[in-house]
């Protein structure tokens, strides 16, 4: 009897043994992804095995560029920025003693974001960003409201919240709410700024005050020709929605139209956004142009003019112009050693130009006389200019830039719109790398701002003032 039961506990065990090895094997063979061969893409590669009917969950694995893969075609990909700044800007105002203006200083958070791109199923994909801007900063608003001292509460707001779909390199798709194809410096993701900003003018096609940073909602096609060395983007956008005139609902108007080509000679761009910095990854030189439109009816009013809080209710029936912009710009990014996926020193460069009109008409004679609403009255007709540079040493873990920036609007406009417009800025800085590309970075800039029909003021005035700015930046992607 006891040799029975030595076989009979000898065969339970062995059983048991092989049923754990058969469990982990099936485990294993889930965690781990097909496998390919060569240089062929997942797509054309060996089938992978039928799922098995198991009942052993599945498990995420870490994809190659952190990507979190619950499939072969689903993924997630988590990132945050914190743009921590210490700005101290100078006031305009002449001192009663006839001093230069003093300095506001600010501790804010320029860019709290956090974001989740992703894949749902075989070239279906999806972008979210959360961004609390300006986070902490002392009186953002305009006047009147300056001199409280209140501070921006942290309350996030949805930038980027689209789906996309891709049927053909020549025709993706993406529906929501989308960073617009305005300005070549508009497009580059703020964690690559040859700066430590935007530029100023890359806001002017958004000075109406319809959009979220850059962002509107519509739907926009996009595709890539020669293989991927030619892009264009084509969206339609909500805009400035036209109120009603009387007793009818809103929002009767077109929509606003933006389009962009651009054109690589050397390394494609084939992203959402396109690189201020490559830190030497890339070789890029091209071109690109862009295009925005939009008009309001005839038979609604105009929107406030500059300086008015009301509505324009006298511009019911009236022709209005129609808001118009182009801008155009050449890119370089040149690798001196050549590209590097690791890293190298690197040349940057960018010019650009813009041109818009929204459209509003006012007498120089007669201030207070309008003589075209036009559809975007805070756009006046005016040029832009954006110049910049920047050289980052890859094996120092720092690079130095400068950028020229001037809008110049038509001097036909009153003097107080001339006053508070015509600008000119010149910047210039240091970033110093923890790593190499930009997981962190510490960097200080120097602005001059010249005020450049200041001599129209009666009273005293500046010429120009002054910013200085301390950024210390963290990116997780």
């Amino acid at each position: 009897m006891g040799t029975a039961l030595t076989r009979e506990s000898y065969f339970k065990q062995a059983a048991v043994a092989v049923l754990v090895c058969g469990l982990a094997g099936a485990a294993s063979a889930q965690q781990t992804p097909p496998s390919t061969t060569g240089d062929k893409p997942p797509e054309t590669a060996q089938a992978a095995p039928p799922p098995s009917s198991s009942p052993v969950p599945t498990f995420a694995v870490l994809g190659p560029s952190r990507e979190i893969k619950l499939g072969e075609n689903t993924w997630f990909r988590f990132g945050a920025q914190v743009q921590a700044w210490w700005k101290a800007s100078q006031d305009r105002l002449v001192q009663p003693d006839g001093g230069d203006g003093g300095y506001a200083m600010d501790f804010y958070c320029r860019r709290c974001r956090f974001f989740a791109t992703g894949s749902v199923v075989r070239n279906v994909f999806f972008n979210v960003l959360f961004e609390a801007g300006n986070f902490g900063r002392v009186d953002p608003a305009p006047s009147p409201n300056q001199a409280t001292g209140t501070k921006t509460n942290g309350t996030p707001q949805i930038l980027d919240a689209y789906g996309q779909v891709k049927f053909v390199d020549a025709f993706w798709i993406s529906g929501g709410s989308i960073l617009m194809p305005l300005t070549r410096n508009g497009l580059q993701p703020t964690t690559t700024y040859v700066s430590i900003d935007t530029s100023n003018v890359a806001a002017t096609p958004v000075a109406q005050v319809n959009s979220f940073v850059l962002r509107d909602l519509g739907f926009q096609a996009n595709g890539f020709f020669l293989a991927n060395h030619l892009e264009y983007r084509a969206g339609v956008f909500q805009g400035s929605r036209q109120p009603p005139p009387v007793a009818q609902s809103a929002s009767h108007n077109a929509p606003r139209f933006v389009g962009m080509l651009s054109y690589n000679l050397w390394d494609t761009e084939t992203g959402y956004v396109n690189g201020g910095h490559y830190y030497g990854a890339r070789r890029v030189l091209g071109v690109m142009v862009n295009g925005d439109y939009q008009i309001l009816r005839k038979a609604g009013p105009g929107l406030p003019a500059p300086g008015s809080g009301a509505n324009q209710v006298a511009a019911i029936g009236k022709d209005k112009n129609a808001y118009w912009g182009v801008s155009g710009a050449i890119f370089l990014n040149y690798p001196i050693n050549g590209p590097n996926p690791k890293g190298g020193d690197e040349i940057v460069g960018l010019l650009q130009f813009g041109y818009y009109d929204g459209g509003f008409r006012q007498n120089t004679a007669a201030p207070s006389a309008i003589t075209n609403a036009g559809t975007y009255p805070n756009v006046l007709q005016q040029n832009n200019y954006l110049a910049e540079a920047g050289y980052y040493n890859h094996n120092g873990h720092f690079s130095i830039f400068g950028k020229f920036e001037k809008r110049k609007i038509r001097d036909y406009y009153p003097n107080p719109l001339r006053i508070a417009q015509n600008q000119t800025w010149i910047a210039g800085g240091v970033k110093y790398y923890i790593a190499p590309f930009n997981f962190m970075n510490f960097a200080l800039q120097y602005e001059r701002i010249m005020n450049n029909d200041a001599d129209l003021l009666a009273a005293a005035h500046q010429d120009g003032t002054n910013n200085i700015t301390f950024q210390m930046q963290t990116l997780l992607y």
